[in-house]
């Protein structure tokens, strides 16, 4: 025999005798299948005969309940356990019964338990009958019980084992004759053509085409066959499966090329994605801060609106009022006491509307980029102790103490005196406004590790909870709303002193606690503090 391959001859060697001919797998796949049948069929036997031995046994339990019905239901209907509990010992006694349960007519009292309950084994679950136990009396009848009988897989067992051995034993007897009876003719018609193309496909190579030639003697046996049609059919599948793969190699290489250049397609539209997206991402945050942002300035602007135009009607208010006063009064000739009274509340009046004009344009400047200081040195002690005596009369109106704890060692300091003025009176002011009776105000300074200059004002104040710390150091935030808050001020007390802290290089911290006070800080920089002037100079 001769095995040719495309392009040269067979790489294997003559193999001898096929150990697992293809007429042995036919036959074991066609013995199995009847054997499969053969089970099932046997299995069906087996399930029928077990089906029909439940259902006797059940046919039996419910014979053996119609007796208990009529025995139990006097003693169910008197609750006489004792009578209930030997009719169940009886019942016990019958084979097909191996527990007995009696219960009240809802089920959940339990009066007898008798016998192991009922366990699952080889043969299925155990059988258990449930039925209800009536009295019958001259009015009718009244469920008085609930009576559970119960028959264990044993017994199921005990009745059909004979008969399920006869079944297996018959079972195993067809299929060892129909065994012999496929080997023999298997070997005769089948195995020798078979095993001759077996050997053949064999011997065109492993993992390679080659087309299937017969001996002679094969070639006579299979001739007309069958086994001949599949060879050349087998070696028509040769020829075109060689043809698809040369055009599978170059459609191989094709989707190679075509995939590797589409790869870095997807890798460059990729990159430009994702840039899209960040810049997507980007503009979204930007987009919602810009609202955010918008949402606060049109609150502030609302807020703005009610707060000044209360703060500049007052003292406008008072001026036009007082002014008619000295006006009739001064037709009428008025002393020159009340005269110089309504004077001086117009006076403070209109100091009180420029100081507001002066902070709305000061923050004004900030915010445009406007403000210019002139910084000069200074002796921060004494400018702190003047603007304390200043405020002291207003402290006193309001029964608070006011002192002044700076430490001589600071020493002069570069910064606007104006400026720096003015940040103290508004710290204080702030201090004296929002601190009940009687309450203290200090002011404290001092020189930090680092060479810098630290201004404290402490007062024992209303407080601030540390989320409102942040809206009170924005312009016009103030922590009431415009219509409710007790206290005169337009909220730009704090933002003015933060934003005079950074144009010296300093900044501005608040400590509060609601019910404690508050500690407003001024931080200036070590260079405020060198190479001061020489004494005398």
């Amino acid at each position: 025999m001769t095995g040719l391959g495309i392009g040269g001859k067979s790489p294997h060697k003559e193999t001898g005798t096929v150990q697992s001919p293809v007429t042995r797998k036919l036959f074991r796949a066609a013995f199995a299948l009847y054997l499969g049948a053969a089970i099932v069929i046997t299995a069906a036997f087996v399930g029928e005969a077990w089906y029909s031995a439940r259902n006797d046994l059940k046919r039996e339990l419910s014979i053996y309940r119609r007796t208990l019905e009529e025995a139990l239901a006097a003693p169910l209907w008197s609750v006489d356990i004792e009578a209930a509990t030997a009719i169940a010992t009886g019942m016990l006694e019958i084979p097909e019964i191996v527990g007995v349960r009696i219960a009240d007519h809802t089920g959940t009292r339990e009066f007898v338990l008798l016998g192991a309950p009922a366990q699952s084994g080889w043969f299925g679950d155990s059988i258990t009958v449930n039925f209800p136990v009536y009295y019958r009396h001259a009015v009718g009848r009244d469920m008085v019980g609930m009576v559970s009988l119960m028959s264990s897989s044993t017994v199921l067992a005990e009745r059909l084992q004979w008969r399920i051995i006869l079944i297996i034993v018959a079972a195993i007897l067809k299929t060892a004759i129909l065994w012999v009876i496929f080997d023999r003719l298997g070997r005769s018609i089948l195995a020798r053509p078979l095993i001759q193309l077996t050997r053949a496909v064999r011997e065109s190579g492993w993992g390679r085409l080659h087309p299937v030639e017969f001996d002679a003697r094969t070639a006579a046996s299979a001739s007309g066959t069958e086994i001949e049609h599949l060879r050349v059919a087998y070696n028509d599948l040769v020829s075109a499966l060689t043809l698809g793969q040369r055009e599978f190699a170059a459609l191989n290489q094709d989707l190679e090329t075509r995939v590797a250049a589409r790869t870095r397609e997807l890798q460059e539209r990729t990159v430009e994605l994702s840039a899209a997206l960040a810049r997507v991402d980007q503009a979204r945050r930007q987009t919602a801060a810009a609202l955010d942002a918008a949402e606060r300035a049109g609150r502030a602007k609302s807020e703005f609106l009610a707060l000044v135009s209360h703060e500049l009607r007052t003292p406008l208010n008072s001026i036009l009022g007082f002014s008619e006063l000295v006006r009739d009064q001064v037709v009428r000739g008025a002393d020159r006491e009340q005269m110089s009274e309504y004077a001086a509340d117009i006076h403070d009046s209109g100091a009180h509307l420029l100081t507001l004009i002066n902070d709305i344009l000061d923050l004004s400047k900030i915010e445009a980029g406007q403000m210019e200081i002139h910084p000069e040195w200074i002796d921060p002690v004494a400018i702190t102790r003047t603007v304390v005596e200043l405020m002291r009369a207003q402290a006193a109106r309001k029964d608070l103490a006011i002192e002044c704890r700076l430490d001589r060692s600071i020493g002069p300091m570069r910064a606007d005196p104006r400026r720096f003025r003015q940040m103290l009176m508004n710290l204080l002011s702030n201090a004296v406004k929002f601190t009940d009776p009687p309450g203290t105000v200090a002011i404290e300074g001092g020189v930090t590790p680092e060479g810098g200059v630290t201004i404290a004002v402490v007062d024992t104040g209303i407080g601030m909870r540390s989320q409102d710390v942040a809206r009170a150091l924005e312009p016009f935030g103030q922590i009431d709303s415009p219509i409710t808050r007790s206290q005169q001020g337009t909220g730009l007390g704090l933002p003015l002193v933060s934003q005079m802290a950074r144009l010296h290089g300093g900044r501005l911290s608040v400590d509060s606690s609601p019910g404690v006070g508050t500690r407003a800080t001024l931080w200036f920089p070590p260079e405020s503090r060198r190479n001061p002037p020489i004494t005398g100079q």
